[in-house]
């Protein structure tokens, strides 16, 4: 008689946001997967310094400046509206990346999930001071790539009087598993 055998998997490896993101990159180009990878750890490593608990996560264009620096830079809502009507925003907002990627190589869109709200002005005082953003979305493109890549972070907030975004393991985990391969 054969025990049947139990399996313990960890959340971590069954995630998947984490396993979308690994296959996504480890589909492009050697040399395109270095510079997405470049931007996705800018992306992870700074926007906390960005975030802010009654804000939210600021809109943000993260590009290319040279061989070896990437910089990120706030993108105003009046910027974004040059580009089509603000409240049509899911259907244009690859378009941002694409332009600033044929200049830089490679850019990425980066806003919170309660953008909509922002836009629209929902509630007295914005929604964003009611109901705070739970996600970042990314959206990156490269001169090299005919399609564009999306993903999305959930993060934390941790700390009452001094709160900070913090992103879960898998996300730093799912960025070095992609340099390796």
């Amino acid at each position: 008689m054969v025990e049947p055998v139990v399996l313990l998997v960890d959340a971590c490896e069954v995630n998947k946001a984490g396993e979308y993101m690994l296959r996504e990159i480890q589909l492009l180009d050697p040399a395109v997967r270095v510079d997405v990878l470049r931007v996705l750890d800018c992306v992870v490593r700074d926007l906390p310094a960005h975030w802010r608990r009654r804000r939210g996560v600021p809109q943000l264009m993260v590009f290319l400046d040279g061989p070896e620096d990437v910089r990120m830079e706030k993108i105003t809502l009046r910027e974004l509206s040059e580009h089509g009507y603000l409240d049509e925003f899911s259907r244009w907002d690859g378009i941002v990346p694409v332009l600033k990627a044929r200049e830089h190589g490679c850019a990425a869109l980066v806003y919170g999930n309660r953008i909509h709200a922002r836009i629209n002005q929902i509630g007295p005082f914005g929604s964003g001071w009611h109901a705070p953003d739970t996600s970042v979305f990314v959206r990156i493109a490269h001169r090299d790539v005919r399609m564009l890549r999306s993903f999305s972070f959930e993060f934390d907030v941790e700390g009452r009087f001094f709160p900070r975004l913090v992103f879960p393991r898998w996300v730093f985990d799912t960025i070095a598993r992609a340099r390796q391969s």
